[in-house]
């Protein structure tokens, strides 16, 4: 009987977040969990480093004003490929995760439940992504 001593695969995300909290937050998750996290403060850096490797899933925080969501998600989605895109926002917000929706990221959640969920998110939803 033979075993594998190849390591795992590192699952690599992408966050676009402007909030060193939920940075430090998702990072620390996401390395704890095998995945590695690397954090883009504008839309123009997460496409950057979308491109620049394999890409299994991408996380936006809705809260960054600046974001023009259905315009960040198709240059994401563009450039990652057909990645799950989670984006969290204020559970008051309802016209952004609403926006967020119609956007086309495959999972919507308010803060609390982001924050709440992230480990099971990482283990399940993002486990269908692209190989990295």
């Amino acid at each position: 009987m033979s075993l594998n001593t190849d390591p795992p695969k590192t699952r690599r995300g992408v966050l676009l977040t402007t909030n060193m909290l939920f940075s430090s937050m998702v990072t620390g998750t996401a390395s704890a969990l095998g995945h590695e996290v690397a954090v883009a403060d504008d839309v123009v850096q997460a496409v950057e480093l979308c491109r620049a490797r394999p890409t299994a899933y991408v996380i936006v925080d809705l809260g960054i004003a600046e974001v023009e969501i259905a315009s960040a998600v198709a240059r994401l989605r563009e450039a990652a490929g057909a990645v799950p895109i989670l984006a969290f926002g204020s559970h008051v917000d309802k016209a952004r995760l609403d926006a967020a929706r119609a956007a086309g990221c495959d999972e919507v959640l308010p803060r609390s439940k982001f924050s709440a969920e992230l480990p099971a998110l990482l283990r399940s939803s993002f486990e269908g992504g692209r190989p990295s």
